[in-house]
């Protein structure tokens, strides 16, 4: 049979791949991939529901199909096993994902289609959203803000607010580990650089933020006040990943 009359998955970026299955397995054990001819995507949740992932990745496919992948980890383990310097080509079945070159072969199965369910999020809402600041946070500022959380260990609250220099040359955005809602806690604090904004103090879970350290790269940080979501962005050569992440109470 030639490769014209089946539906295949043609990754030349088995990086990306990985990286963008990966990603998808940090938040959810499960998740919906939609394949849309030059790309696929997904949209999951945590167990919590405060934090949503809407990961993109650029995909040579040439047709549509919706694959429910039980196991993405188990899925990323088996790609990494069989990585070749050539396209990797993955042939799409009705209830399975079959490989066979590089001397190997596999076949995944995968849930019907319906098992898995989607988060009830509007996300074009989400995007046409205004939001009040916008700034950078690079990988050595969450590095730095992941070994402050080892000393404040009693909270699980990241504050981002703004407060005025002390040399009056505008403000200072900082991070701060700690819980403004309990007395006697032990609290770290990192300056992001000078901003030109205001921003109250926004509380978010920390171990949604926390996950992004190990993603390397550098993170678009958006934040609606009226609505309370916080948005983590980031780029590469194909993929596109959008961290949604709702706040907390003080």
């Amino acid at each position: 049979m030639s490769d014209q009359n089946v539906n295949q998955l043609r990754v030349k970026s088995q990086d990306e791949f990985l990286g963008y299955l990966k990603s998808l397995s940090k938040i959810s054990e499960s998740a919906i991939v939609t394949v849309d001819r030059e790309k696929i995507s997904s949209l999951i949740t945590d167990e919590t529901g405060t934090l949503i992932l809407h990961a993109e990745l650029d995909l040579d496919s040439g047709f549509f199909s919706t694959l429910n992948v039980p196991d993405v980890r188990k899925l990323a383990s088996v790609i990494e096993t069989v990585r070749t310097e050539d396209e990797l080509k993955i042939t799409v079945n009705s209830n399975n994902l079959d490989y066979r070159g590089n001397g190997m072969k596999f076949k995944y199965h995968l849930f019907d289609e319906g098992f898995l369910t989607k988060p009830s999020l509007n996300l074009g809402k989400i995007n046409e959203f205004k939001f009040d600041v916008v700034f950078g946070l690079d990988q050595k500022q969450l590095s730095m803000i992941a070994k402050g959380s080892t000393f404040a260990d009693q909270t699980n609250k990241l504050y981002l607010y703004t407060e005025a220099a002390e040399d009056g040359s505008g403000n200072v955005l900082r991070a701060e580990l700690t819980d403004k809602s309990r007395h006697n806690t032990d609290n770290f604090t990192l300056g992001l650089g000078t901003v030109d904004f205001d921003l109250d103090p926004v509380p978010i879970n920390y171990d949604n933020v926390r996950l992004l350290t190990c993603l390397g790269g550098t993170f678009k940080v958006s934040v609606n006040k009226e609505y309370g979501v916080v948005t983590f962005e980031t780029n590469s050569d194909d993929t596109r990943l959008k961290y949604i992440i709702s706040s907390l109470t003080q």
